[in-house]
């Protein structure tokens, strides 16, 4: 067995955490200037640099056998956690019916979805010579804000985030290896500094759906072209924090490496804890409290619970369809 990278199960399990930091954030950006700056500052990188790492792990699409894995591994836990998920709303916000709609993923669902697209879409754009196939890419993301598509199949989020995928099934480790000096990484930590700096007093009216991904041009607001230069504004301010942010990862294992290979559960599972949450009187607590800064550490409680062996163990089978071996009896 190949030892794992632990440069990507560190990246992995840092952007895990600012995926469940960025969600508990949420209710307080329109109470809270930094709080919104905050978000906003995540959510400029943190899902690109995980469609990027996911696209690194896509070489072998063109493998037997790919095609039937990912279907297994992606859509099986689509099925399954749209249904799940439908059942939850139903007790939890106390509807009328069981709203159970196959075709617009609930939540963070949409990843899964995504994600199974984007591995379809390699068969074509891997053939393509690489900058013509990137600047498609870029074509029909910047397209994807002239359709109003929404969260329907998650085809809006797939063809905008579809550029950062493609640019990590391109590019190898050793591309961001070779900025693993103490220049560079010194150079990042100002860039990603400054980012939230600029964020914060230059754009603090930044509406956050900018960067959802599913929001067409017309739903923000502005016109196509106007939309469509915000949206490559987006994409190289996105990449330059991305490849910041990559830089500063630690190529070595630590004693938390190990969660960015449970990042799947923690990604579906945290949506359970987080809504719930967020129905309760917890909110009203923090604002109360201005405790905001206390959320980093309940995200660290929940990606520490959910990335867990013991749940993995018991999550396995649901998510991944691996049952543990019978052990043969002993003659």
């Amino acid at each position: 067995m190949s030892e794992r990278d632990y440069y990507f199960d560190n990246a992995k399990c840092v952007l895990m955490l600012l995926v469940v930091f960025g969600h508990f954030l949420r209710p307080y950006i329109d109470s809270v200037l930094w709080v919104h700056s905050l978000y906003i500052w995540i959510f400029f990188f943190h899902m690109p640099a995980f469609i990027f790492i996911s696209g690194y792990f896509a070489k072998k699409f063109h493998e037997q056998g790919y095609l039937k894995k990912i279907t297994k591994k992606l859509l099986l836990p689509y099925l399954i956690f749209q249904l799940l998920y439908s059942v939850y709303y139903y007790f939890l916000y106390q509807q009328d019916s069981i709203e159970f709609d196959l075709l617009t993923p609930q939540w963070s669902l949409w990843f899964l979805i995504s994600l199974f697209s984007w591995n379809l879409l390699l068969w074509i754009f891997a053939k393509i010579p690489k900058p013509v196939s990137l600047l498609l890419s870029l074509l029909l993301g910047v397209g994807a804000g002239m359709i109003d598509a929404e969260k329907w199949l998650s085809i809006s989020r797939t063809f905008t985030f579809f550029p950062f995928f493609l640019l990590g099934f391109f590019l190898h480790k050793q591309d961001i290896e070779r900025l693993f000096t103490w220049r560079w990484r010194l150079f990042s930590s100002f860039v990603l500094a400054g980012m939230f700096v600029m964020i914060h007093f230059g754009f603090p009216d930044l509406p956050q759906e900018w960067l959802y991904g599913s929001k067409s041009y017309d739903t923000l607001g502005v016109p196509e072209e106007k939309g469509i230069f915000g949206r490559l504004v987006i994409y190289g301010a996105s990449a330059l924090m991305m490849l910041c942010f990559l830089v500063l990862i630690p190529n070595r294992r630590f004693s938390f490496s190990e969660l960015g290979a449970r990042t799947f559960y923690i990604y579906i599972l945290h949506g359970f804890i987080l809504k719930y949450l967020h129905e309760t009187k917890f909110p009203d607590f923090i604002m109360s409290i201005h405790g905001y800064p206390l959320l980093l550490g309940l995200s660290v409680i929940v990606v520490l619970v959910l990335g867990s062996e013991p749940i993995a163990r018991v999550m396995r089978p649901l998510l991944e369809w691996r049952f543990p071996k019978k052990k043969q009896a002993v003659s």
